[in-house]
């Protein structure tokens, strides 16, 4: 409120010395070049004569716009002075009250009945012996200035006898394993911050490490961590793990079992690529996609059912795992990639849901085990030499959603006596059924295919 005294009382002064100017110049007092008397007399004399400038003021007087002015801005200064010692003595009663006088400011600033519309409400008393007071909010400046002196704390690279990583304000990352230990527990805790991650290629090409723990802590390890360990056995997950890089045990070839927790939704690219003597496997329920190569030439891996959650077996996932007898499939798969289960000779049965939509070529050539092949309506095109080579396949029926049938399809399937293809296949490609056992088949009359597309001398009828 002391601020709109000046203000107002500022402004007035201003406003008047300009107006008074203003008149001072028009009459000729200010800025007028000294002449003779008589040149005044005579401008007198004639000013009286033709009433340009009116009647004579009297001594003292303005005229009536001038006087107009001068008033109102006498006004506005009674008006400021008036908020002002009302002002004055609201604060000095409130001082003289003490803690009541606070209750009261505070409740007058909640309501509004009995609000005095001249002080916009309640107003601290202290206010004109703190410059704080003018700040818009005094403590968000100072707090936002503590923040900017603030440094950020920034992660350590440590080393103890053991291991290689960085101190983080609330974690540690593993980052190399630098001891000889031939059985290790990794600890869930370094300088009393957990242990949450595992770098890449930290164990990597270890020649001591038989078998590994990891700490419950543990929610990530990186690409390539255990690769070329050649004498790990043995490795326990943690349960919180949700995240396994590339290449994680590649080319461990004597790791021998391994259970992928739940929460892991994806094996990577050559996770367990030519680990030779992995046996038991048990996978993650929340599984979604193998990558590329996961499980190559897994040789000894007695997998006998996929994750129910699995939708995507990429290119060479297991192809080589000869002892994998798979006897249950995922109901909702959707893509198998090429060679994905290629020379997989112990598998017996497949079963494709009607959600696949996408087979790619070699997908289970070779797998010479197969006797049982059943196909649900959804899938458009069997590939090139998807089923090449399996041996054991005796009777195939194609769902009615099937368009093509590549090149080599079912080529080699020597046992395959009975082939019912529907109206909608209008192109069979070429040596799609060379070799196999039936001697009759019928097709669209609109059917596209070659000479060589069925066995010699198979007696074709049209629908």
């Amino acid at each position: 409120m002391e601020k709109l005294f000046w203000g107002m009382v500022g402004g007035c002064t201003v406003a008047f010395a300009i107006l008074l100017g203003m008149y001072l110049n028009k009459t000729g007092v200010i800025g007028a070049e000294p002449e003779s008397s008589t040149e005044i007399v005579s401008e007198i004399e004639t000013e009286t004569e033709t009433g340009t400038e009116g009647e004579m003021l009297a001594d003292g007087e303005f005229p009536a716009e001038i006087q107009s002015l001068i008033e109102d801005s006498q006004g506005n200064y009674a008006q400021a002075m008036q908020v002002f010692e009302d002002e004055s003595s609201a604060a000095a009663s409130r001082e003289a009250e003490g803690t009541q006088g606070t209750t009261t400011g505070s409740a007058s600033s909640t309501g509004t009945a009995d609000r005095d519309p001249r002080t916009n409400g309640s107003v601290d008393g202290n206010r004109n012996g703190s410059h704080d007071y003018f700040l818009e909010n005094p403590e968000e400046e100072e707090s936002e200035s503590e923040d900017t002196s603030t440094e950020e704390v920034q992660p350590e690279e440590k080393k103890n006898s053991e291991y290689e990583y960085t101190l983080y304000k609330d974690h540690v990352v593993v980052k190399k394993y630098i001891g000889s230990a031939a059985t290790l527990d990794v600890p869930d805790t370094i300088e009393g911050q957990p242990v949450t991650e595992i770098s890449d290629s930290a164990f990597a090409s270890s020649k001591t490490l038989v078998r590994i723990s990891l700490p419950d802590t543990v929610e990530k390890i990186g690409k390539n961590v255990f690769k070329s360990s050649e004498l790990l056995v043995d490795v326990t997950l943690p349960d919180r793990l949700t995240e396994m890089g590339e290449g994680a045990f590649d080319s461990c070839s004597k790791l021998a079992r391994i259970t992928i927790p739940d929460g892991v939704t994806r094996i990577g690219k050559k996770t367990f690529n030519e680990c030779t003597d992995l046996k038991t496997v048990r996978l993650s329920s929340d599984i979604e996609t193998i990558e590329e190569q996961a499980f190559n030439n897994c040789a000894r891996m007695e997998m006998t059912k996929l994750p129910s959650s699995l939708k995507r077996v990429e290119k060479e996932a297991f192809t080589g795992c000869v002892a994998m007898a798979l006897t249950k499939w995922p109901n909702e798969l959707e893509f198998i990639g090429e060679s994905a289960f290629e020379g997989c000779t112990a598998i017996e049965s497949v079963r494709l849901p009607g959600t696949m939509r996408t087979m790619i070529d070699n997908a289970f050539m070779g797998c010479t085990g197969i006797k049982t092949l059943e196909i649900r309506s959804g899938i458009e095109a069997i590939p090139e030499s998807a089923f090449s080579g399996c041996t054991g396949i005796t009777e195939l029926t194609l769902p009615k959603s099937v368009i093509s049938v590549g090149d080599n399809a079912f080529t080699g399937c020597t046992a395959l006596a009975t082939v019912t293809i529907p109206k909608n296949t209008l192109s069979i490609g070429s040596s799609a059924f060379a070799g196999a056992a039936f001697k009759e088949v019928t097709v669209n009359s609109k059917c596209s295919y070659q000479t060589n597309s069925f066995p010699e001398g198979t007696k074709i009828e049209n629908y």
